[in-house]
Formats: structure tokens, C-alpha cells, sequence
């Protein structure tokens, strides 16, 4: 039993926790076994710490250890049952970067998918035929350039774009806003058996976690995390597709959105992501030759940049971030990022994307 991921678990399966709390903590905690041995130490509310000395009291009796051993038999049980916990070299190193990374994995397949090179495509779950014929035809034209799919695995565009790549013999991971053990929707069994047999589903929710509606916006934001670009195809104003658009620009992702019908409503989202920045797609070969043109040679840093610049081109080259995570990232106050900002931008530097700065690497 590996101990370190026995306390994460513990961690996780806390009441009340959360992961934005557990994030705070994580700024003043070294291990997660200290969380318990000091409960009166962190930045807690009263009924948490009740909880935490609770744990500590009644030790391997406590229902949270209990359900956290559980989680174990269920990975020692299959080869293809993995739990990956933040600190692990398994975690996706994208998916860490963003500041509400989940603390555990729950993964039923190939884990080192995860660290792919992966287009994230998402839109309607009531998608028309031809919206579902692009989906399906995007994602095998991706897999044919050694691209990972990942979506949500819900009806619609998911599922089209999942049954892509697989029928180009590529891979694919469906993102789970409920337990890794729980088939949603039921009608995907099947399918979800070959994600797992070639591709991998992945959960940030212990096993048994049913599926409720505060899960899938939640959900988006790994989709996101893991991809390098989002692509949405058919999706209204107000649904879950724009959702992951927005978390996707907030983690400096590029968002890409496919037009439609202008008469059709499911369409809309997909028109105002256009009007606002997003790149417009209508082929594969769009998203490829972007890619290609931005793959260019970085030369030296000038030697006049202040230590803040500096700075900011080291998190510029591992991420398109907006101010708001650059200022997350580096602990500076967005306001006091401006001047620095501008004067990269005016040297040709950086650029301004929809979703935020790019490092140009042009002097």
C-alpha cells in the first residue's frame, strides 16, 4: 500500500474540504499526513477540524479511512485502474497548472495519455447530424496526426468525436463528472469499455459519485486543463460547451469554434465565440497549419529585461496565460504587471491572443 496516496485520498474524501480550500491549504502544508497530526494549525473552519481530530481519534474505524481503502482495493484489483495524486510524475503536467487542479485521479485505462498531446472537442448534446459528421470527421483527421481526443463523454458531439478516434484506431479520454465506476450516460457502456481498452476514462470524483448537475461545469475545466486547444462544434449560448470555452481561455488554452447555421440556435454559441476572438475552424488542417506556423525558433532574451519580464517569459513559454494567471502564477498584483507587459509587447516579444499573452519569441 503506497502510503503517500493513502493520505491524499484521506484528503480528498474530507467533508466540506473542497478543492479551492485545498488548494489554500497546500500553501502551508508539506505533506498531506500533516493535515491530520495538526488539524488546529490550518486555516480551517471549526467543523472541518471536528472532522480531522475525529480521524485522527478513531484512526482505521473513521468511515473517511474506510471509503479512502476502498479507493486502493479498486486499484489493486486491475492493472487498468490507476489513482494519481498531484505530486505523482504521472500527473499530467498541463492539467497542474491550472490554480484548481484536482488533488486526485481516478484514471480506468492508459494513463500516460493523460500527458499527450491532446485538442479537447466539446459542443451540444442534442448536436445535428452534420455537426456530429464534423465532430466525428475532425477527430480522425487529428488522431492521423498523432493527436489525443478528449471530450466529456456525453451524448452528441462526445460521443461522435470519441467514436473518431476511435474508428481512426487513435486515442481517446472521456472525462467522467461523476465516479470512474458510474456508466452516465448508461447507453455509453460499451462505448466507455473501449475508451478504457485504448484510450482512458479519467474522474476527479471518488467511486460511487453519482452524477449531478454542479459536477459538469466542474468537469469542463479538466477537459480544458488537459488539452492544449479546445475546439467546439455546435453549441447554444447558454450550455456547458461555452463553459469549457471559458475555462480554457482563463487556463490560456486556444479556444477554436466551428461555424453552422445561422438560423439554428445550437449554432449561436459557437458564432459569439467567433465574434469574441476564438478561432474560426473549418477542417483539421485549419488547427494544423496553426500549430505548424507557430512552431518557430526562439532566440535569445535581450540582457535589458528587468527580473518581472523575465519572469513572465518563463511562464509565457509554458502556457498562453491571460494577466489574471500570470498574476496567479507569479504571486504580482495584475496592476503591477501592466507596465511590464506593454513594454514586452511593444519590444515584439509577447502578443495578445483571445485568450491571453503568448511568448512570440521575436525581438
Amino acid at each position: 500500500m503506497n502510503k503517500d496516496t493513502l493520505a491524499w485520498l484521506r484528503w480528498v474524501l474530507v467533508p466540506g474540504l473542497g478543492v479551492k480550500r485545498s488548494h489554500e491549504l497546500l500553501a502551508h502544508i508539506d505533506s498531506p499526513s500533516s493535515l491530520f497530526l495538526h488539524p488546529d494549525r490550518w486555516p480551517l473552519p471549526d467543523s472541518i477540524k471536528a472532522v480531522l481530530k475525529q480521524m485522527a481519534h478513531l484512526g482505521e474505524q473513521h468511515p473517511v479511512h474506510r471509503r479512502a481503502m476502498d479507493q486502493l482495493v479498486w486499484q489493486a484489483e486491475n492493472d487498468n485502474h490507476h489513482l494519481i495524486a498531484l505530486p505523482d510524475d504521472a500527473y499530467p503536467s498541463l492539467l497542474a497548472e491550472i490554480h484548481d487542479a484536482p488533488l486526485m485521479l481516478w484514471v480506468q485505462g492508459q494513463p500516460t495519455l493523460l500527458s499527450s498531446q491532446q485538442i479537447g472537442i466539446v459542443g451540444s448534446r442534442s448536436a445535428s447530424p452534420n455537426a456530429r459528421n464534423h465532430a466525428k470527421s475532425l477527430a480522425k483527421k487529428l488522431c492521423r496526426h498523432q493527436k489525443t481526443i478528449t471530450s466529456g463523454g456525453a451524448s452528441g458531439i462526445d460521443k461522435a468525436c470519441h467514436e473518431g478516434a476511435l474508428e481512426a484506431q487513435g486515442h481517446t479520454i472521456a472525462v467522467f463528472g461523476c465516479g470512474i465506476d458510474q456508466i452516465y450516460p448508461k447507453s455509453h457502456r460499451a462505448l466507455f469499455g473501449e475508451i478504457a481498452r485504448s484510450g482512458a476514462l479519467v474522474s476527479e470524483h471518488p467511486l460511487g459519485t453519482i452524477p449531478k448537475p454542479g459536477h459538469f461545469p466542474r468537469r469542463n475545466r479538466i477537459i480544458s486543463g488537459l488539452s492544449e486547444s479546445i475546439v467546439v462544434v455546435e453549441a447554444a449560448l447558454k450550455s456547458g460547451s461555452l463553459v469549457t470555452a471559458q475555462h480554457a481561455l482563463e487556463q490560456g488554452r486556444d479556444v477554436y469554434a466551428m461555424p453552422g447555421d445561422v438560423l439554428n440556435p445550437n449554432s449561436a454559441g459557437c458564432h459569439q465565440l467567433i465574434r469574441d476572438g476564438a478561432y474560426l475552424l473549418t477542417d483539421a488542417q485549419d488547427m494544423l497549419e496553426f500549430g505548424h506556423q507557430n512552431q518557430v525558433e526562439i532566440p535569445e532574451l535581450p540582457s535589458h529585461l528587468n527580473p518581472v519580464q523575465l519572469r513572465i517569459i518563463e511562464q509565457l513559454k509554458r502556457a498562453h496565460l491571460p494577466i489574471e494567471g500570470l498574476s496567479h502564477e507569479l504571486s504580482i498584483a495584475a496592476h503591477q504587471l501592466l507596465e511590464p507587459l506593454l513594454e514586452l509587447e511593444l519590444e515584439g516579444l509577447i502578443e495578445q491572443h483571445p485568450g491571453g499573452y503568448v511568448y512570440s519569441g521575436f525581438a
